[in-house]
């Protein structure tokens, strides 16, 4: 009853520092643990979320000022790309090599630019159609000819785009981006941290028969749920740093793993130090009870020695009384008539 009162916070900070709590996880329902799970997930996706948020902002921001201050002057006539001023090429990507802008009015297909090999993913505008290639090396494309039956490209310029990524237009296309990837997030990281906890609490549950804990496996998937919650926070601090700062730490996924097994390892490991704490003062117990049954019975059998003693006391005494009274009364008949006076 205790544990179902209990606020997320505390069952956090629990989770953490707090072994001893494992065995009260260990006896809740599966579906307070699964709440739990539900809602560590949440807030790790808010939080994710909006880091990205706030990285996407200031890239965009970014890119826009590139885009004003470097970007050639562009038009469309005939379905076709043209780079107004003698450089027909501009180039920019990001300093790691992961993302790539090309724009080329005289190329029309990505092989032909040996920059495009650089980036593992890039956005070209080529000559007469927009190529992406993907970090599988797979490419798409659309032909201008193919916008312009949906969208009038002869109107599309530089300051046009500029127009477009000033107005209100930018706030509702970050709302939406920000919507989609929370629910994106959200479940791929749920299902992430699911195939986790079931992992682990399956490797728990062997380590449970090694250790000589008798848990059911509904025990070990709580517990495992809980043994996670330091490896997911830490998880979170990483990605924070790694996206505004590009830290990296090569065998993080390992210490994630090492973290929650530790964890699961060590509450199975206080819990069966506690049952046996539990046996040996239960052992006491009887003892102490079998003790003072037999100061009982040493006490009842001098009682009933006692009493055997006082009866046989009694009937002696009555035995006495009675021989004596005999005698009495034989002395009584054994008297002559004549001797009184």
């Amino acid at each position: 009853m205790e544990q179902r009162k209990m606020n997320f916070f505390k069952r956090v900070k629990n989770a953490v520092t707090n072994f001893d709590e494992y065995k009260n996880f260990s006896e809740e329902k599966v579906s307070i643990a699964v709440k739990y799970l539900l809602k560590v997930v949440l807030i790790f996706t808010i939080a994710i979320t909006i880091a990205l948020s706030i990285k996407l902002v200031e890239e965009t921001n970014k890119a826009i000022q590139i885009f004003k201050n470097e970007f050639p002057e562009f038009k469309f006539e005939n379905n076709t790309l043209i780079l107004e001023g003698d450089n027909k090429q501009f180039i920019k990507g990001h300093e790691t090599g992961l993302f790539g802008i090309i724009v080329d009015s005289e190329k029309e297909n990505l092989s032909e630019i040996e920059q495009a090999n650089e980036y593992e993913t890039v956005i070209a505008l080529l000559k007469n159609k927009i190529i992406i290639k993907n970090v599988s090396n797979i490419e798409s494309a659309i032909t201008y000819e193919q916008i312009s039956q949906k969208y009038d490209l002869t109107n599309l310029n530089k300051q046009s785009v500029i127009d477009i990524v000033s107005s209100n237009l930018m706030t509702k296309i970050y709302i939406i981006a920000i919507s989609v990837a929370l629910l994106y997030l959200f479940i791929i990281c749920f299902m992430k941290i699911l195939i986790d906890v079931l992992l682990l609490s399956l490797i728990g549950f062997l380590l449970s028969k090694i250790v000589g804990v008798k848990f059911k496996y509904k025990s070990i998937f709580s517990m495992s749920v809980y043994a996670l919650t330091l490896s997911i926070i830490l998880y979170l601090v990483y990605i924070v740093v790694n996206l505004f700062t590009g830290f990296e730490i090569i065998y993080f996924d390992v210490a994630y793993d090492a973290i929650a097994y530790i964890y699961i390892i060590t509450a199975m490991l206080m819990i069966k130090s506690d049952l046996v704490k539990q046996q040996i003062e239960v052992g006491k117990i009887v003892e102490e009870q079998k003790k003072i049954r037999e100061e009982k019975e040493q006490e009842e059998n001098k009682e009933k020695d006692k009493e055997k003693e006082e009866q046989k006391q009694d009937n002696k005494d009555k035995e006495n009384k009675k021989e004596k009274n005999k005698k009495d009364k034989e002395q009584e008949e054994g008297t002559p008539e004549g001797s009184k006076a």
